[in-house]
């Protein structure tokens, strides 16, 4: 969840179309933006949000921009990029409000400006080139690398340019970016040669001094790998670097810290807690974490002012290990300081403030969190603390985040639906349950995950009805919420979600279905039927495995375990689990009219493994049992001894032979018998070629 809130503090870039009040910007004249014609049922309010946020690209507010930026991409509408264009194309415009713009398409990793943006990494300005760089870096689409490329392969191409785009290749980390880098060392150039000798180590991972030729004989013997082959060597090398990485750090954290503390500890036996005080007001951020560390292990309430005067810190580390002593400690003066800290601009912190609060243990923090909530208009700091009083489990914030389900900003509904589901109380069913027809996509998800976590019953016909929701994140969400439930409509339900289109929904309704256990006979038998029908055929032998081991031994259901038995050893023939299928089979095989099919692919597992002895006793019973089974069970046979021959074993095959002479002397009969006097004549003449 809190990730998530992270992501909206830059500028909402996976759900921008909401409504905002007005901003302070700049004023600028500007033709206001049309919705195209094919846009159904053009809305007055959409329009009136995509003027406002084209004003706002000219704001002298960063953030304001930022957010108009992303705001218009997300509406994926060719009026609302036009204005974004214009401006990357405009040299008038001002230099801080292209980099906005560019900046946005990163952060969206949208690729429809991709050639102006290879163009501005030749603008005179510096600042325009870095930013630009990191923005192709990030989009990492198959188009931008294709347009990256060739630009970069371009003759008249200058030098500066190239350069850059030879960065870009590299940051986008992709495989598709090494064939024409690898190009590119052919360059005169030793400067771009180093760049793209950079940016190839850096994708591959591969660190080598060789020269052109060799990185063209390894991409020859590495490009045809799977992108999954390729991501595995690269994580592998990543993590060794990483790992090396971590281990230096570490040994150059235990050297800092041992220094500190002699430095500190000179002259005393014991630390003083004067030396720590000054020691956290230290211009090293390696001290100052030591010392914090330090006076985390002191917990005593002497401690607090100098812990509430660090809560602001620069370094994140100092300030979470204050935040979580002064939650420790539980001094009430450190309620507001740390309620101050439910805004940090560290997720991290911001989590440890809301644990650190749910500490406390006393009534007034709940009303703390409700009255700073109601104090609050900033929408961070207000979904902030929303999610903390969650965190605090009280159920006395139910009906105070009730009223936040209905807040104009979105992000703050989606951050209530998730922290009631934290607080799973029934008295905030049904405005979840109204939450399910929100507008925006991440409020309807988190209402579904709420609702399976307080697990009504009532619940279970608007989640279904949320099956056929356009998202299929949300279409998920309320998969995993209908299996939290799991009553008999819950479950239909989920079988009918395994003809979902998009894989995660089928995979989650899936998993659900796969763990339900607490269920009837005909319940579970449904669940496998579904996952055999679909060729899930390994969850479909789990759960036919969960009937037999909890039915098998129910006198009334003999008949209706039988046909279990069949479908498991199908499933398991499917899986081509031979042994498995086979004593399945065999178990079945004991029961009367058994039909061909069951008995054919018996023989088909036993001839897998080779276990010829077992397929010929059952031969031989269906032929006393019938003599209709004659030319299949003759043929069967004869499989048999041929399969034996083919590994040599010449006395078991004349031993067979002669064997099955006693039975039949004609072997069969006229079909079977010139084929079992040629299999004769091989033994004979193999024992001799032996011989």
């Amino acid at each position: 969840m809190r990730r998530e809130i992270k992501l909206m503090l830059f500028g909402m870039v996976l759900y921008p179309m909401c409504v905002f009040g007005t901003m302070g910007c700049a004023s600028v004249p500007m033709k206001k933006v049309v919705i195209e014609e094919k846009e159904p049922k053009a809305d007055i309010k959409l329009r009136r949000n995509i003027d406002e946020w084209t004003l706002q690209l000219y704001s002298d507010d960063p953030t304001i921009r930022s957010f108009a930026a992303v705001s218009l991409l997300g509406l994926n509408l060719q009026n609302a990029q036009e204005p974004l264009t214009n401006i990357l194309k405009d040299a008038k415009v001002r230099e801080d409000i292209k980099i906005s713009v560019i900046r946005a398409f990163g952060f969206a990793r949208d690729d429809r400006a991709v050639e102006y943006l290879i163009r501005l990494l030749g603008d005179e300005s510096e600042q325009i080139r870095t930013v630009t760089l990191n923005a192709l870096g990030r989009i990492k689409t198959k188009k931008t690398i294709n347009m990256m490329a060739d630009a970069m392969l371009n003759p008249k191409q200058s030098r500066d340019v190239k350069i850059l785009l030879a960065k870009a290749l590299g940051n986008t980390n992709d495989q598709d970016s090494v064939d024409p880098l690898i190009k590119m060392l052919r360059s005169d150039d030793s400067d771009l040669r180093e760049t793209v000798m950079a940016s190839l180590e850096k994708i591959t991972k591969v660190s080598s001094n060789k020269d052109s030729s060799w990185w063209r004989e390894w991409w020859l013997r590495n490009k045809s790998k799977t992108r999954e082959q390729w991501l595995d060597e690269i994580v592998l090398k990543q993590e060794e670097k990483t790992q090396q990485l971590e281990a230096e750090i570490e040994q150059l954290k235990q050297e800092v810290a041992r220094k500190t503390i002699k430095l500190i500890e000179l002259g005393h036996d014991k630390i003083d807690t004067a030396l720590l005080s000054e020691a956290i007001k230290s211009d090293y951020p390696e001290v100052r974490i030591f010392a914090a560390k330090e006076l985390a292990k002191i917990k005593d309430s002497s401690i607090v002012d100098i812990l509430i005067n660090a809560i602001s810190d620069k370094e994140e580390e100092v300030r979470i290990e204050v935040v979580q002593t002064l939650g420790v400690i539980n001094d009430e003066k450190a309620l507001k300081p740390l309620i101050r800290a439910l805004g940090d601009e560290s997720l991290i912190v911001r989590e440890k403030a809301a644990r650190a609060l749910g500490q406390f243990g006393n009534d007034e923090v709940v009303a703390v969190l409700i009255e700073a909530l109601n104090n609050k208009t900033n929408a961070p700091i207000v979904s902030t603390i929303i999610e903390s009083l969650g965190e605090t489990g009280d159920l006395r914030a139910v009906d105070t985040l009730i009223q936040f389900l209905t807040h104009e900003k979105p992000e703050i509904r989606e951050c209530t639906a998730a922290s009631l589901g934290k607080l799973a109380d029934v008295r905030a069913v049904p405005y979840l349950i109204a939450a399910l027809n929100d507008g925006e996509e991440r409020v309807r998800w988190y209402a579904a995950d709420s609702l399976g976590k307080i697990g009504d019953p009532v619940c279970v016909e608007p989640l279904i009805k949320r099956l056929s929701d356009s998202s299929a994140r949300v279409r998920e969400s309320a998969v995993t919420a209908l299996g939290q439930i799991g009553n008999l409509p819950a479950i239909e339900a989920l079988i009918k979600a395994l003809q979902d289109v998009d894989k995660r929904v089928v995979e989650q309704a899936a998993g659900r279905l796969v763990n339900i256990e607490d269920a009837t006979f005909d319940i579970m038998e449904s669940v496998a039927a579904s996952f055999y029908n679909i060729a899930d055929y390994k969850r479909a032998e789990i759960v036919l495995g969960r009937i037999m081991a909890k039915y098998a031994k129910f006198p009334e259901l003999q008949d209706k375990v039988l046909q279990i038995r069949i479908k498991r050893a199908k499933t398991l023939f499917a899986l081509k689990d031979w042994q498995n299928a086979l004593n399945n089979y065999e178990e079945i095989l004991k029961h009367n009219s058994v039909d061909d099919t069951i008995k054919k692919e018996f023989i088909q597992c036993a001839k897998e493994l080779k276990q010829f002895d077992r397929a010929l006793k059952w031969f031989t019973v269906w032929l006393e049992e019938n003599p209709r089974n004659c030319q299949w069970c003759w043929q069967g046979r004869l499989d048999i001894a041929t399969a034996m021959l083919e590994q040599g074993n010449y006395e078991k095959v004349k031993d067979l032979i002669a064997l099955l002479k006693t039975e039949d002397p004609n072997l069969g009969g006229e079909e079977f018998l010139p084929h079992f006097q040629a299999l004769n004549d091989k033994i004979e003449i193999g024992v001799a070629n032996a011989k």
